[in-house]
Parts: structure tokens; C-alpha cells; sequence
């Protein structure tokens, strides 16, 4: 039903220091920058006349896997994930959004070092681990307002998910971002079935590569994970990863996904038929699975809707 992932709104508290990274260190271009329409924050469920600026940068100008980054006047003072790393309630098991994920080429450590010289703070140093045939070099860090930021090598990932020659530049698009899942069935569901996004991985971390996964992502050494992800065929950018680590995720991040807060807020989508999609999600009857958030509505020129997901994502579906 829906387009690859076009663009992921961050909110942060201060867009120049933002743009200082994206832009200036990591090289994404700018496409534009202006004032938040009104007439879309009001979309959004924000406040009347609610004051702002947002910017999107791309990567050579490609339609899907942009980010834009949004900041509100006054500035939000609530974060969608506080990593318990930086001094916040969150661990990394709690279910929502986990990570912006950008390629890079070898060696890792060289953006790695590159990332933390400009401010951003290391989870760990770059970890190389195989999830069924994917080989892989990550590392996370902490951004801007503490938006958890994964830079990737794919020594060996698949055509149809990586680029032909990704990056494009130092850093590439927003090829992947993930998504911890609390109940995987309803997940499974809610973008399979409902949104009609393609599970293109389903692979556990073998235990050869457990302790050195775990250790990236933040979680206790011994935990079983599961990873699902999700692509629109075709395209290999803007991609949903699904995290699970069975039943050891137990509670929610302190603060959802929403414009208002500071951090991953939205992910925009397109959509060729709306009022189906809308129907569809009605029908389910099961919050727990996908509910409409705002119905559609005309707003910066486009019709949009608002979706929630079973893991406290936010969607905001587009008219095509």
C-alpha cells in the first residue's frame, strides 16, 4: 500500500547545530529550508499558530531516505528515546524507535572517529558481526538532543537492499532506520499485511556474533535477537528494520514518537490510494496493531494521514 520511506522528521532544539552535522560534517545536501506551514503543524496535532522551522537534506537528491530535521519555538523539552547512557529512563531493549542508520565505506572507524570528533557521543567503537549471509561493520552514536545515529559498512549486503555503490558521498541516505518491537506478531501484521511493506530478512543473531550485536545495540550480553526488515521492492533506501529480543523488551520508551518531542517524530511514506489504506486500518478493529491517528486531511498541498503503529511508531502517509 505504501511507497519506501521518503523522509524521517527529527526534531531537535536547535536547527543550525543540527544542520552543522548533517550538513557540514557528514555532507547531505540541503534541499530547503523554511518555516513549519501551519496549516501542517495544526495536522500534526500541534499547538495553534505553533511557531517553527524545518529543513530536509537528501543524499544526491533522492526521493526516498531524506531526513528532515524540524525545530518548534519554543523548543520541546520531552525525547522520544533518552538512552539511560546519556542519564535518561531508557534502556536499549525498551520498545520504539532505536536508529538512523547511514552507510559508510571502509574502514568504519575512520567516519567513526570523524562522528565523535564532532561532537556525537560513541556507544561503542565500530563492531563487525553476520546475520545469516548479511556481513556487516556498525557502530552507534548519540547526535544531536541524543538522536541515536548507526553508521554501516556492508562488506557483503544484498543489491536489492543496498545502493549500487552506497554511499554517494562520506555518508549516505537514511538507507534503514529500526524500530524495537514489543509484540512481534502485531508487527509482523501491521507491516506486512496492513501497510503491504516486503520482509526481505528474517534472521536471528547467531551466538558466534551475540555477545559483539549486543554490546552495539546496548542491551545484556546474552539476549536472543531477531531481525525483520521491511523494504518497499525495488528500492533499496528508506527501509524499516525490526528489532526483537523476545521477551525481554517489557515497557515502552518514556516519550512516542510525535512532532512536539525532540528526536525521531514521524516517518513519511507515499501512498496511491489513501482513503483504501485508511479503510484498511479502520477495519482491523485492533489498536494494538495500527490505528488512525488523524484521518486524512489537506495540508501543505498534499492529502496526509497520521498512523500509529503496535510499537509507538508514527506514520504520516502522503497522497501520491
Amino acid at each position: 500500500m505504501i511507497t519506501a520511506m521518503r523522509s524521517i522528521t527529527v526534531g531537535v532544539s536547535n536547527l543550525d547545530t543540527a544542520l552543522r552535522l548533517f550538513h557540514d560534517v557528514m555532507g547531505l545536501s540541503l534541499e530547503w529550508r523554511e518555516a513549519l506551514p501551519l496549516d501542517l503543524a495544526a495536522a500534526w496535532g500541534l499547538p495553534a499558530k505553533q511557531r517553527g522551522e524545518w529543513a530536509e537534506l537528501s543524499c544526491r537528491a533522492y526521493p526516498t531516505g531524506r531526513l528532515r530535521l524540524l525545530a518548534l519555538d519554543p523548543a520541546p523539552t520531552q525525547r522520544v528515546r533518552f538512552d539511560s547512557l546519556l542519564g535518561g529512563p531508557d534502556s536499549g531493549l525498551d520498545v520504539g524507535p532505536k536508529a538512523i542508520d547511514f552507510y559508510v565505506r571502509s574502514p568504519a572507524e575512520r567516519w567513526w572517529r570523524e562522528l565523535v570528533d564532532a561532537g556525537c557521543i560513541a556507544r561503542s567503537p565500530p563492531v563487525r558481526h553476520v546475520i545469516g549471509d548479511v556481513d556487516s561493520e556498525e557502530a552507534v552514536l548519540f547526535g544531536p538532543d541524543g538522536v541515536p545515529l548507526l553508521i554501516m559498512v556492508g562488506h557483503h549486503h544484498h543489491a536489492a537492499q543496498m545502493r549500487a555503490g552506497s554511499p554517494h558521498g562520506n555518508y549516505s541516505e537514511v538507507a534503514t532506520v529500526s524500530v524495537v518491537a514489543g509484540d512481534l506478531d502485531a508487527t509482523r501484521r501491521f507491516y506486512g499485511d496492513v501497510l503491504g511493506l516486503v520482509a526481505v530478512q528474517d534472521d536471528e543473531t547467531p551466538e558466534t556474533h551475540r555477545e559483539a550485536v549486543n554490546r552495539l545495540v546496548g542491551i545484556p550480553a546474552d539476549s536472543r535477537v531477531r531481525f525483520l526488515l521491511y523494504q518497499d521492492p525495488g528500492e533499496p533506501s528508506g527501509k524499516i528494520l525490526i528489532v526483537h529480543f523476545g521477551g525481554a523488551s517489557q515497557k515502552c520508551l518514556a516519550g512516542r514518537m510525535h512532532p512536539s518531542r525532540l528526536g525521531v517524530a514521524l516517518f513519511t511514506h507515499g501512498c496511491s490510494d489513501l482513503p483504501q489504506l485508511h479503510a484498511r486500518v479502520r477495519a482491523l478493529g485492533d489498536s494494538r496493531i495500527g490505528r488512525v491517528e488523524v484521518p486524512p486531511v489537506e495540508a501543505a498541498g498534499r492529502e496526509r494521514m497520521l498512523l500509529g503503529g503496535p510499537n509507538g511508531e508514527l506514520f504520516e502517509i502522503e497522497s501520491n
